[in-house]
């Protein structure tokens, strides 16, 4: 018979290391801001080796600065309705919105509600001024310092959020 090759023991080997699902506690968690005091986050999962970002994101009623997805990015809504300005959709409670890598795009909120909704991400997102021009990089390292500079501020205890994504 025919041997197994080395990439596919090793593919083996890392299934067997595979981390098992993880329950987060949101209500432990607490909401931080995120790039002006009125988008706040809840970074409920961040892998520091793969950069997969799971959080929950509460912005602004003005919305989030135009920005470019790096990796792929998933939103559930939880409550209120937003969009993309350049989209001719608006998202509402329960809508899924699922985006590839190398989107672009500017969120706002609809209506008078305000919005808020579970992501998943993987990958960088770049924030971008009306020229074009990179202004900063969010990621899981970011966001995770983000996250413990909180903490630390307020006298809170971390939770870690790194568990369940590989390190």
């Amino acid at each position: 018979g025919m041997k197994p090759r080395k990439s596919a023991r090793r593919l083996a080997a890392a299934d067997l290391a595979t981390p098992a699902a993880s329950l987060v506690r949101c209500a432990e968690l607490p909401w931080f801001p995120f790039l002006s005091e009125g988008v706040q986050l809840k970074l409920c999962r961040a892998s520091l080796a793969t950069g997969e970002l799971a959080l929950l994101v509460v912005p602004l009623p003005a919305g989030l600065a135009p920005h470019y997805h790096h990796g792929v990015f998933v939103a559930y809504t939880v409550a209120g309705h937003w969009r993309y300005r350049e989209s001719g959709w608006v998202a509402g409670p329960g809508d899924v919105v699922v985006e590839p890598a190398g989107a672009s795009n500017a969120f706002e909120v609809v209506g008078e509600t305000h919005a808020e909704a579970f992501v998943h991400l993987a990958g960088a997102l770049e924030f971008r001024d009306e020229a074009g021009r990179t202004v900063c990089i969010e990621n899981a390292e970011t966001l995770h310092g983000r996250y413990l500079a909180h903490c630390a501020l307020h006298g809170l205890q971390p939770v870690d959020v790194t568990g369940g994504f590989p390190r």
